[in-house]
């Protein structure tokens, strides 16, 4: 049932008279708690007035309510006029729009769907129609690509670093090679000095 429906048929069950939520529910075949979150939404909507107290509240018909397909036009401009702009908005955007909580949001969007206002495809979102969500995916898509190509560039610029600095570390670590026969030959020398100076007293 749409929820245009659904409304008039909660208006002409109330016209020119008042109930309680158990028997518009019983009217309406719908559980309490459902019935409940309509009856809300009428309230804000100004189609409905309510008195009484609590779990005993008496619904009856606003004297200035609006047209519920005025209501219904209203809310769907401010999805379209959105979408027209990000092309893609999920159930909390649009509930979040219109100001509704989730059961009045996916009320209005099944009806908006039937009536072919607006287009969803699967789980991706809610869309002005079949080339946008199209262009969504185009753009994502590319936005993805992109990101990747970063990533890639980011990682190989990464690599050339390490490689530098392991051949900089490789180097300073690298120990000096020594001459051995210099190294040798200044031993001996130091030798041959020592000896001359000290050689012959050390034999006395």
């Amino acid at each position: 049932m749409k929820t245009t429906s659904v409304v008039q048929a909660v208006i002409s069950f109330l016209y020119d008279k008042e109930a309680m939520l158990p028997e518009i529910s019983a009217f309406m075949k719908m559980n309490p708690r459902e019935c409940s979150n309509l009856l809300g939404t009428m309230l804000r909507d100004g189609t409905l007035i309510r008195t009484g107290v609590m779990r005993r509240y008496v619904y009856s018909l606003s004297p200035d309510r609006a047209d519920p397909m005025a209501i219904y036009q209203a809310r769907l401009s401010i999805v379209r006029e959105k979408l027209a702009v990000v092309l893609r908005l999920m159930l909390k955007d649009i509930r979040i729009l219109i100001n509704e909580t989730d059961w009045a949001a996916r009320a209005f969007l099944d009806e908006a769907l039937k009536n072919g206002d607006i287009y969803k495809h699967n789980k991706q979102g809610y869309f002005l129609n079949f080339a946008d969500y199209e262009k969504y995916i185009e753009i994502s898509s590319e936005k993805r690509l992109t990101k990747r190509r970063a990533n890639c560039a980011a990682y190989r610029e990464m690599q050339r670093a390490l490689r530098a600095e392991n051949l900089v570390n490789g180097a300073k670590s690298k120990p000096a090679e020594i001459n051995i026969v210099c190294e040798e030959c200044r031993q001996n020398w130091q030798g041959y000095q020592v000896h001359k100076i000290f050689g012959s007293g050390a034999r006395a």
